[in-house]
């Protein structure tokens, strides 16, 4: 497929793509125009947005539990819906979750959640691209139901998995072992919340007389899984537990819109989890506690607050927010054919002046799966 003229980086290119990746990227008019052929109306063009941390099935709590803090929100709210929930409303929730997520140029996201077989069926409905993490609680006694090993024996092409323990303070130190193990076992990564809440410290200090990251070490999980853990949140850290993850390769995902709604903390330590040797993504959470899937807004309140809480204007540009909601990917030869195309002028305009309604193309895997008022 040729998509012809798209502006990348200000200038009007084609871009061939065969299958799921990229081939070449050309200045616009140098190929020849073929049957299945896109033209972008000189669009501009971004690679896909990587949703990394979500609860897809949300959607359908969208506003429940509003202006409350994080455990009423939880224990009043969410969990008491989610008892409730069938796989029909699972796989509803999931399938809004993707259209909503296709529609502001995201073409891959990480999940939490359950009723996994529901949520899969769901993802190849819509052509997104997902992981989804088998969630844990307790002593992770759900690793023992043969429904995980069967799922793993049957892969669908769009879906990968996860292990998920939900937090520290929901799985004990069992279940934490259990997940390690089983991730380890079936090599897949580890996705937990992590450091959400000062409460959330202050309680393993309580509880345990360390830290939450210093916690995780404790149980063994960070020589075992290494840069195989993928953490939500990571708000509340001190040096030392910075220098653990950064030692460690584990990947950070800042959920800024979640976090300042639910009045978790804004500092999140960015530039000095990068420094020390972590990655960092971005995510929405789930749209109960970001009220929507928008990583294009995501990016934009990210970067502000980097700037804000230090006083610097400079740090995190837009190149560098992309590239973080990108998980580093680019248009070029050789790249993902996962792509956006939007009606902005620039880079800046995205990342500052737009929110996901912008977007009028998305491409998944080299098949467009979104295109605005049916084009």
């Amino acid at each position: 497929m040729i998509i012809a003229n798209a502006l990348l980086d200000g200038l009007p290119v084609d871009i061939v793509t065969d299958g799921a990746v990229i081939r070449r990227v050309t200045p616009h008019g140098a190929l020849s125009p073929t049957p299945d052929s896109y033209d972008a109306h000189g669009l501009a063009v971004f690679p896909g947005l990587c949703n990394m941390h979500s609860h897809a099935p949300m959607t359908l709590f969208r506003g429940l539990g509003d202006d409350q803090p994080l455990d009423v929100w939880l224990n009043e709210y969410i969990w008491p819906a989610e008892r409730r929930l069938d796989d029909d409303g699972v796989y509803r929730g999931t399938l809004q979750a993707c259209r909503e997520m296709l529609a502001s140029g995201t073409t891959a996201f990480n999940d939490m959640y359950f009723r996994l077989p529901a949520m899969a069926r769901a993802v190849e409905a819509s052509g997104i691209r997902a992981r989804l993490g088998f969630n844990l609680f307790g002593d992770g006694a759900e690793l023992d139901d043969s429904a995980v090993a069967d799922l793993l024996d049957h892969p669908t092409p769009h879906v990968t998995f996860s292990i998920a323990p939900h937090s520290i303070y929901t799985v004990t130190a069992t279940g934490l072992r259990r997940a390690a193990e089983a991730c380890e076992a079936w090599g897949l990564p580890m996705h937990i919340h992590m450091s959400e809440t000062q409460k959330e410290v202050d309680d393993c200090l309580r509880e345990h007389a360390c830290r939450p990251w210093e916690w995780l070490d404790k149980v063994g999980i960070l020589d075992k899984l290494g840069g195989n853990i993928i953490a939500a949140h990571c708000l509340h850290l001190s040096d030392d537990e910075i220098r653990l993850i950064g030692a460690h390769g584990i990947t950070c995902v800042h959920c800024p819109n979640s976090n300042l709604k639910l009045g978790s903390g804004y500092r999140f330590p960015m530039l000095e989890l990068l420094a020390a040797g972590a990655r960092v993504a971005l995510g929405t959470d789930g749209s109960a506690s970001s009220n929507n899937l928008d990583m294009i807004e995501v990016m934009k309140t990210a970067a502000l607050l980097q700037k804000g809480w230090r006083g610097d204007p400079t740090v995190v540009p837009a190149t560098q927010i992309l590239s973080l909601a990108t998980l580093g990917h680019t248009i070029a030869a050789g790249q993902p054919a996962c792509l956006f195309l939007a009606d902005v002028g620039s880079l800046s305009d995205l990342v500052y002046a737009s929110h996901g309604d912008s977007v009028r193309m998305t491409m998944v895997d080299g098949e467009v799966v979104y295109c605005h008022n049916q084009c």
